[in-house]
Protein backbone atom coordinates (compact mmCIF):
# COMPACT_ATOMS: atom_id res chain seq x y z
CA UNK A 1 0.00 0.00 0.00
CA UNK A 2 1.04 3.35 -0.70
CA UNK A 3 1.74 5.60 2.36
CA UNK A 4 -1.43 7.97 1.96
CA UNK A 5 -3.52 5.04 1.60
CA UNK A 6 -1.96 3.36 4.64
CA UNK A 7 -2.37 6.98 6.46
CA UNK A 8 -6.05 7.18 5.41
CA UNK A 9 -6.69 3.72 6.82
CA UNK A 10 -5.19 4.82 9.88
CA UNK A 11 -7.26 7.98 10.31
CA UNK A 12 -10.49 6.58 9.80
CA UNK A 13 -9.88 3.74 12.52
CA UNK A 14 -8.43 6.33 14.84
CA UNK A 15 -11.16 9.06 14.52
CA UNK A 16 -13.77 5.81 14.80
CA UNK A 17 -12.04 4.23 17.59
CA UNK A 18 -10.93 7.16 19.52
CA UNK A 19 -14.58 8.00 20.05
CA UNK A 20 -15.91 4.23 20.66
CA UNK A 21 -13.25 4.50 23.70
CA UNK A 22 -14.52 7.46 24.48
CA UNK A 23 -17.78 6.13 25.29
CA UNK A 24 -17.14 2.95 26.51
CA UNK A 25 -15.37 5.10 29.43
CA UNK A 26 -18.01 7.33 29.86
CA UNK A 27 -20.67 4.45 30.10
CA UNK A 28 -18.76 2.68 33.12
CA UNK A 29 -19.58 3.49 36.35
CA UNK A 30 -16.65 3.04 38.69
CA UNK A 31 -13.08 3.62 36.50
CA UNK A 32 -11.32 1.76 39.94
CA UNK A 33 -11.78 -1.76 38.19
CA UNK A 34 -8.50 -3.90 37.70
CA UNK A 35 -8.12 -4.98 34.07
CA UNK A 36 -7.51 -8.70 34.21
CA UNK A 37 -4.04 -9.59 33.73
CA UNK A 38 -3.13 -6.55 34.00
CA UNK A 39 -1.27 -4.05 36.98
CA UNK A 40 -3.58 -1.33 35.65
CA UNK A 41 -6.88 0.00 36.66
CA UNK A 42 -9.62 0.80 34.00
CA UNK A 43 -8.53 4.52 35.39
CA UNK A 44 -5.20 3.46 34.42
CA UNK A 45 -6.15 2.76 31.06
CA UNK A 46 -8.35 5.75 30.36
CA UNK A 47 -5.64 8.16 31.30
CA UNK A 48 -3.15 6.33 29.02
CA UNK A 49 -5.60 7.14 25.92
CA UNK A 50 -6.33 10.62 27.16
CA UNK A 51 -1.95 11.21 27.05
CA UNK A 52 -1.05 9.25 24.51
CA UNK A 53 -2.50 10.95 21.47
CA UNK A 54 -0.81 14.37 22.20
CA UNK A 55 1.96 12.60 22.11
CA UNK A 56 1.89 10.80 19.25
CA UNK A 57 1.11 14.05 17.77
CA UNK A 58 4.27 15.39 18.97
CA UNK A 59 6.06 13.01 17.16
CA UNK A 60 4.37 13.69 14.15
CA UNK A 61 5.54 17.36 14.18
CA UNK A 62 8.56 16.39 15.22
CA UNK A 63 8.10 18.60 18.30
CA UNK A 64 8.88 15.18 20.43
CA UNK A 65 12.62 13.79 19.40
CA UNK A 66 13.08 9.80 21.40
CA UNK A 67 15.86 9.29 19.05
CA UNK A 68 18.06 9.63 21.72
CA UNK A 69 16.04 7.20 23.62
CA UNK A 70 16.08 3.22 23.65
CA UNK A 71 12.60 1.44 24.13
CA UNK A 72 13.04 -0.10 27.44
CA UNK A 73 10.33 -1.43 28.58
CA UNK A 74 10.68 -1.10 32.31
CA UNK A 75 11.52 2.52 31.11
CA UNK A 76 8.54 3.33 29.61
CA UNK A 77 6.59 1.48 32.24
CA UNK A 78 8.16 4.21 34.75
CA UNK A 79 7.15 6.56 32.48
CA UNK A 80 3.57 5.30 32.20
CA UNK A 81 3.20 5.02 35.87
CA UNK A 82 4.28 8.79 35.90
CA UNK A 83 1.62 9.78 33.86
CA UNK A 84 -1.30 8.08 35.24
CA UNK A 85 0.42 9.65 38.65
CA UNK A 86 -0.03 13.24 37.46
CA UNK A 87 -3.52 13.05 36.38
CA UNK A 88 -5.51 11.98 39.35
CA UNK A 89 -8.48 12.22 37.51
CA UNK A 90 -11.74 9.19 38.44
CA UNK A 91 -14.54 10.57 36.79
CA UNK A 92 -15.59 8.16 34.06
CA UNK A 93 -17.42 11.01 31.98
CA UNK A 94 -14.38 13.43 32.89
CA UNK A 95 -11.82 10.80 31.31
CA UNK A 96 -13.84 10.25 28.30
CA UNK A 97 -13.77 14.05 27.80
CA UNK A 98 -9.74 14.34 28.06
CA UNK A 99 -9.72 11.56 25.39
CA UNK A 100 -11.93 13.48 22.69
CA UNK A 101 -9.61 16.11 23.65
CA UNK A 102 -6.22 14.06 22.86
CA UNK A 103 -8.05 12.51 19.80
CA UNK A 104 -8.92 15.73 18.48
CA UNK A 105 -5.31 16.66 18.86
CA UNK A 106 -4.03 13.97 17.23
CA UNK A 107 -6.48 14.17 14.20
CA UNK A 108 -5.88 17.62 13.63
CA UNK A 109 -1.93 16.79 12.92
CA UNK A 110 -2.73 13.97 10.94
CA UNK A 111 -4.57 15.85 8.13
CA UNK A 112 -1.67 18.28 7.48
CA UNK A 113 1.34 16.00 8.03
CA UNK A 114 2.39 14.10 4.79
CA UNK A 115 1.87 10.30 4.97
CA UNK A 116 5.49 9.59 4.06
CA UNK A 117 7.30 12.36 6.08
CA UNK A 118 9.47 10.80 8.35
CA UNK A 119 9.77 10.90 11.82
CA UNK A 120 12.27 10.62 14.37
CA UNK A 121 11.41 7.23 16.96
CA UNK A 122 12.80 5.21 19.66
CA UNK A 123 16.52 4.22 18.91
CA UNK A 124 17.64 6.38 16.10
CA UNK A 125 15.11 4.64 13.81
CA UNK A 126 13.27 7.19 11.31
CA UNK A 127 9.49 5.93 10.23
CA UNK A 128 6.98 7.67 8.59
CA UNK A 129 3.75 9.33 10.10
CA UNK A 130 1.59 6.74 7.89
CA UNK A 131 2.89 3.85 9.95
CA UNK A 132 3.32 5.26 13.23
CA UNK A 133 -0.54 6.23 13.10
CA UNK A 134 -1.25 3.20 12.35
CA UNK A 135 0.76 1.29 15.10
CA UNK A 136 -1.14 3.70 17.14
CA UNK A 137 -4.24 2.50 16.11
CA UNK A 138 -3.60 -0.66 17.69
CA UNK A 139 -4.00 1.67 21.42
CA UNK A 140 -7.36 2.24 21.61
CA UNK A 141 -8.16 -1.15 20.24
CA UNK A 142 -6.45 -3.11 22.47
CA UNK A 143 -6.81 -0.94 25.88
CA UNK A 144 -10.52 -0.75 24.80
CA UNK A 145 -10.38 -4.64 24.58
CA UNK A 146 -8.84 -4.85 28.15
CA UNK A 147 -11.56 -2.43 29.80
CA UNK A 148 -14.56 -4.07 27.97
CA UNK A 149 -13.02 -7.56 29.25
CA UNK A 150 -12.77 -5.99 33.00
CA UNK A 151 -16.34 -4.59 32.53
CA UNK A 152 -17.90 -7.61 31.07
CA UNK A 153 -19.47 -5.91 27.88
CA UNK A 154 -18.08 -6.73 24.28
CA UNK A 155 -15.90 -4.76 22.39
CA UNK A 156 -16.05 -5.55 18.48
CA UNK A 157 -12.78 -5.43 16.58
CA UNK A 158 -12.85 -4.81 12.98
CA UNK A 159 -10.65 -6.32 10.98
CA UNK A 160 -9.71 -3.39 8.80
CA UNK A 161 -8.28 -1.82 11.87
CA UNK A 162 -6.48 -4.43 13.40
CA UNK A 163 -4.92 -4.89 9.89
CA UNK A 164 -4.01 -1.43 10.16
CA UNK A 165 -2.38 -1.87 13.31
CA UNK A 166 -0.63 -5.16 12.77
CA UNK A 167 1.03 -2.89 9.91
CA UNK A 168 2.39 -0.46 11.84
CA UNK A 169 3.49 -3.15 14.29
CA UNK A 170 5.56 -4.89 11.69
CA UNK A 171 7.11 -1.77 10.84
CA UNK A 172 7.54 0.52 13.46
CA UNK A 173 7.92 -1.98 16.60
CA UNK A 174 9.50 -5.61 15.92
CA UNK A 175 12.99 -4.23 15.41
CA UNK A 176 12.43 -2.54 18.96
CA UNK A 177 11.15 -5.43 20.68
CA UNK A 178 13.26 -8.05 18.97
CA UNK A 179 15.08 -10.07 21.73
CA UNK A 180 18.39 -11.51 20.24
CA UNK A 181 18.48 -14.13 22.99
CA UNK A 182 15.45 -16.11 21.75
CA UNK A 183 16.79 -16.11 18.11
CA UNK A 184 20.31 -17.81 19.38
CA UNK A 185 21.02 -21.07 17.11
CA UNK A 186 18.07 -19.97 15.02
CA UNK A 187 18.42 -19.12 11.47
CA UNK A 188 15.24 -19.09 9.55
CA UNK A 189 13.43 -16.63 6.90
CA UNK A 190 9.85 -16.48 8.27
CA UNK A 191 6.79 -14.59 5.97
CA UNK A 192 3.92 -13.24 7.91
CA UNK A 193 0.91 -13.34 5.89
CA UNK A 194 -2.19 -11.20 7.72
CA UNK A 195 -5.02 -10.68 6.01
CA UNK A 196 -5.45 -7.10 4.64
CA UNK A 197 -1.60 -6.39 4.99
CA UNK A 198 1.39 -6.93 2.70
CA UNK A 199 3.94 -9.98 3.30
CA UNK A 200 5.96 -9.79 6.14
CA UNK A 201 9.75 -11.46 5.90
CA UNK A 202 11.88 -11.76 8.83
CA UNK A 203 15.48 -13.21 8.57
CA UNK A 204 16.87 -14.62 11.94
CA UNK A 205 21.04 -16.00 11.72
CA UNK A 206 23.32 -15.58 14.60
CA UNK A 207 21.14 -13.81 16.87
CA UNK A 208 20.55 -10.88 14.71
CA UNK A 209 16.81 -9.81 12.59
CA UNK A 210 16.97 -8.12 9.47
CA UNK A 211 13.49 -7.08 7.56
CA UNK A 212 13.98 -7.38 3.92
CA UNK A 213 10.95 -6.65 1.72
CA UNK A 214 11.04 -9.99 -0.04
CA UNK A 215 12.89 -13.30 -0.38
CA UNK A 216 12.85 -16.12 -2.76
CA UNK A 217 13.38 -18.65 0.32
CA UNK A 218 11.27 -18.89 2.78
CA UNK A 219 11.76 -21.55 5.69
CA UNK A 220 7.97 -20.68 7.68
CA UNK A 221 5.23 -19.29 6.64
CA UNK A 222 2.47 -18.07 9.72
CA UNK A 223 -1.09 -17.16 8.21
CA UNK A 224 -3.25 -15.51 10.40
CA UNK A 225 -6.53 -13.32 10.18
CA UNK A 226 -5.80 -9.66 11.29
CA UNK A 227 -7.97 -9.55 14.75
CA UNK A 228 -5.97 -12.87 15.65
CA UNK A 229 -2.35 -11.62 14.77
CA UNK A 230 -3.12 -8.45 16.92
CA UNK A 231 -4.26 -10.09 19.97
CA UNK A 232 -1.55 -12.67 19.92
CA UNK A 233 0.98 -10.00 19.07
CA UNK A 234 -0.07 -8.36 22.03
CA UNK A 235 -0.39 -11.45 24.57
CA UNK A 236 -4.06 -10.68 24.57
CA UNK A 237 -4.14 -14.60 23.04
CA UNK A 238 -2.18 -17.04 23.72
CA UNK A 239 -0.53 -18.31 20.27
CA UNK A 240 -1.07 -21.92 21.35
CA UNK A 241 -5.26 -21.30 21.70
CA UNK A 242 -5.35 -19.33 17.99
CA UNK A 243 -3.24 -22.66 16.90
CA UNK A 244 -5.87 -25.06 18.55
CA UNK A 245 -8.85 -22.63 16.85
CA UNK A 246 -7.38 -22.83 13.69
CA UNK A 247 -6.82 -19.26 13.14
CA UNK A 248 -3.10 -19.44 13.02
CA UNK A 249 -1.18 -21.98 11.27
CA UNK A 250 2.22 -22.50 9.78
CA UNK A 251 3.24 -24.16 6.52
CA UNK A 252 6.61 -24.06 4.46
CA UNK A 253 9.64 -26.05 4.75
CA UNK A 254 9.99 -26.17 8.76
CA UNK A 255 6.53 -25.49 10.45
CA UNK A 256 7.45 -26.39 13.39
CA UNK A 257 9.59 -23.03 13.81
CA UNK A 258 6.07 -21.45 13.69
CA UNK A 259 5.44 -21.57 17.59
CA UNK A 260 9.34 -20.09 18.43
CA UNK A 261 8.02 -16.74 16.21
CA UNK A 262 5.98 -15.67 19.31
CA UNK A 263 9.03 -15.77 21.61
CA UNK A 264 11.24 -13.93 19.77
CA UNK A 265 9.78 -10.19 20.90
CA UNK A 266 8.35 -8.99 23.95
CA UNK A 267 5.50 -6.33 23.46
CA UNK A 268 5.62 -3.53 25.10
Amino acid sequence: MEPTEILAAAREGLADMGERYARLVEGLPDTSIPIPGSEWTVREAAVHLAWGPTRIAGFATGQFDPSAMQFDKEAIAARLRSVNADNPETDPKKLAEQIREGFGVLMEVLATVPADQPIAYYAGLRHTVAHLASQFLGEPLLHGYDIATAAGVPWPIEPAYAAAAVRGYQRVLFSLIFQPAAAAGLEATYRVEVEGTDPFHARLADGTYTQPEASESVDCVISADPVTALLVISRRLSQWSAIALGRLTFTGNRPELGPRFADLSVFP
